[in-house]
Parts: structure tokens; C-alpha cells; sequence
């Protein structure tokens, strides 16, 4: 059974993880037991989410959320942080943008996963994450659409035992299989899949988990480099087994896998920062152009007002999608999947100038990235009223 903690898929999102790991990272090695309203009030405060019930403490409920977003686990009444929880709260750690911790991740989490009950060291492992893109890798390669259902990932991969450590060419050639599924698991499953979308390169899409466009020479470097199950030896101890897969020693290899090749005007804000090519890669995204496009049937630039159908009779749907959280987040999740609450349609003249926009103030404020969805939604702000 593939699991995962159901009912907290908010608390998955990217930049709550972000803040959950600063208070964590604040009570490493402490007994959660002998301060557990101080416990609660900084997370709730932090991390602006609630942690209920308050009847209960906040590791009987959320200590799985902790363990499977590799932050933290417990040992003999003590919070233990991890190497992924530490380098999420660092300002300038390893973690610099949400594709550097989701590759980072997709290839260490396996089932058996040592927060879930009935963890057994000798079951055989299984990677959910990598089996599932190698899945639409395989598909992508074909020359069909590549994206995936639930009930395919149920009856295609699951039925078919599929462990992640197999090559494209294994999933090429995959049929469908009778399997039995009951609710419980397609809840966990969906929640599954929602988590992982927010690597920029997969979109929750119509019911579905697609993978969005990239140049086909990243492909062999994401199969090989993030696709690749990791791990050492399985461990009897939960604790130790849960030290290990979240163990970073040395300098991770993270590759920064390119979806379409930047233009003289993204090149321009990218200025070689690394932060601002994961904002390019969601500004590019084809999939989020489609969905905001069937969400937004008119094309009226957010910035200027423009309607461009009217402006350009001859134009089909002259738009581009505009991210509006800080340059490392990723795109804001829902339950229902990818949210398009942190995207407005900006005209291409719009674009390029909040682009650079945005490389002036950064610059000049000797940043490298906005410090919060706040921040980086006034200096918006900030543009529109010097446009008008």
C-alpha cells in the first residue's frame, strides 16, 4: 500500500514547509513534552497554520507530517531535526528553491517509510516518486500526451510492482492490471501526488498529473541524476532508518533541469541567478498557460488592462502567465491540485517590464529572492502604480 498522511495536504506546501522547519530547527533535541504550549504557539505563530486539535499534542498529530516531508521525527520523547530540515531553514542553505528540495527528495523517499506503522526493514523498497516520472518520462519519449491518472497509477504501476529502480524502457512496454482500490487509498494517493506536483516540471492538471515540457536533453540527466533511488542499507530502527534517507553528507548534485530555453528578455532577469530560473521555468510553463488560458477565456492583461484580442484581432491568445510568489517558491497547491491563485496574464510588453521590474528592485535592495509571498506580491503592486 502506497501511504501517506492524509488531511494535511496544506501543511505540504512549500513555503509552510519553509516555516515549519525555522521553529523545528528552534527545538532540536528538546522533550516537546515539557514545553508543548510554547511548541504550539511559535509553530502557529511562525508558520501562520493552526495545529489542531488543541486537545491533543502537536506531535501525535503532525509528527507523520514532519516525517514525511523529511523534517523531523522522535526519539525517547525528543524532537530530532534532520540535514533537510536544517538546510530548509538556512537563508542561503542548500535548498534554494522548491525544485532543489523536491529533487533532492523524489529519489530517497521509499516505501517501507518508517513513519508509517507495520515498518518492516526487510520488505523490499519501493519508490513511488521516481516510478511515477519515469512512468510520463517513458510516455514523453513515446510521443504521447504524459500524464497519469490515479486509477492508471493504481492499475499501471502499483498492479504491475513497479519499484522505481527499473529503466524508461521497463515502463515503456507497462499494461494495465486488475487491482483492487479502495477509498482510503486513492485519498492517499491524490494527496501523493498533489505534494509532488510542486516540482516545476509536474502540474496537477484536469484530474490528472502531467509532465510539463522540457528540453529533451534534460531528460537523461533527470532520469539518471534524480530519478535514481538512493539509499543505504535498511535500518531496524525507525529512528535510524529515518536518519539515514534524510542524511546529507557532502554537497548535493542538484541539476537544474531547463523546460524551454530562456529568450534575450528572460536571460535579462536571470542574470545568473539561480532562484530567478525556477520563476522562468513557471512563467514558461505551456500547461499553465492552457490552464490559465481555460480559466481566464478572455485576454485581458492584469498589469495594463489590455484587451488583447481587441488590440490584436489577429492574435489567438497573445498572454503570458506572470508568478507572483517569491522567486524560489513553487507554484501554490490546493486540495484540488495546482492552484492558479499566485498567476496573473500579463501582456508581453507587461511581462518583460515587470521582469525587469522586479531585477532593478531586487538589485537594488541587494537581494536575491523576495523574502515572502508579501513581499514579492507589493513590489507588484509597486509596478502596476508606476505603469498607471
Amino acid at each position: 500500500m502506497w501511504r501517506w498522511d492524509q488531511g494535511r495536504l496544506l501543511y505540504f506546501q512549500f513555503d509552510i514547509l519553509k516555516r515549519i522547519a525555522d521553529v523545528l530547527v528552534k527545538f532540536d533535541g528538546v522533550r516537546i513534552d515539557d514545553c508543548e504550549h510554547l511548541f504550539r504557539s511559535a509553530l502557529e505563530l511562525e508558520v501562520g497554520m493552526p495545529f489542531l486539535p488543541r486537545g491533543y499534542a502537536v506531535l501525535r498529530n503532525y509528527k507523520r507530517v514532519f516525517e514525511c516531508a523529511f523534517l523531523a521525527t522522535v526519539l525517547n520523547k525528543r524532537l530530532f531535526v534532520s540535514d533537510f530540515c536544517k538546510e530548509l531553514s538556512k537563508k542561503n542553505g542548500i535548498f534554494s528553491s522548491s525544485d532543489d528540495f523536491f529533487l533532492s527528495y523524489i529519489s530517497r523517499f521509499h516505501y517501507p517509510f518508517p513513519a508509517f506503522e507495520g515498518y518492516d526493514s526487510k520488505q523490499e523498497r519501493v519508490y513511488p516518486f521516481c516510478a511515477i516520472i519515469k512512468y510520463l518520462c517513458s510516455l514523453h519519449q513515446r510521443g504521447v500526451p504524459a500524464n497519469v491518472s490515479l486509477e492508471e497509477i493504481f492499475h499501471v504501476i502499483i498492479a504491475n510492482h513497479c519499484t522505481g529502480f527499473e529503466d524508461l524502457n521497463f515502463y515503456r512496454h507497462l499494461a494495465p492490471q486488475e487491482f483492487q482500490v479502495d477509498e482510503t487509498s486513492k485519498r492517499q494517493l491524490r494527496e501523493m501526488i498533489i505534494f509532488i506536483s510542486q516540482l516545476s516540471l509536474l502540474k496537477v492538471y484536469n484530474g490528472k498529473l502531467w509532465l510539463d515540457i522540457i528540453e529533451p536533453s534534460t531528460m537523461p540527466e533527470l532520469v539518471d541524476n534524480c530519478l535514481t533511488p538512493v539509499g543505504s542499507l535498511p535500518r531496524e530502527s525507525r529512528f535510524e532508518e529515518f536518519s539515514e534517507l534524510t542524511r546529507i553528507s557532502g554537497e548535493l548534485d542538484l541539476p537544474v533541469v531547463e523546460m524551454l530555453k530562456p529568450n534575450k528578455y528572460d536571460a535579462e532577469f536571470i542574470e545568473g541567478k539561480r532562484k530567478r530560473v525556477e520563476h522562468f521555468r513557471i512563467d514558461r510553463s505551456p500547461l499553465l498557460r492552457q490552464y490559465y488560458r481555460e480559466q481566464n477565456q478572455q485576454p485581458i492583461c492584469a498589469m495594463c488592462k489590455m484587451d488583447v484580442l481587441h488590440k490584436y484581432p489577429w492574435t489567438d491568445y497573445l498572454l503570458d502567465i506572470h508568478h507572483l510568489l517569491p522567486l524560489s517558491s513553487s507554484i501554490a497547491i490546493t486540495k484540488n491540485g495546482t492552484s492558479l491563485e499566485d498567476i496573473v496574464g500579463l501582456c508581453p510588453t507587461c511581462h518583460h517590464s515587470v521582469h525587469i521590474y522586479y531585477s532593478k528592485w531586487l538589485n537594488k535592495n541587494e537581494q536575491d529572492d523576495f523574502s515572502s509571498a508579501a513581499q514579492a506580491m507589493q513590489v507588484y503592486i509597486d509596478a502596476v502604480k508606476e505603469m498607471s
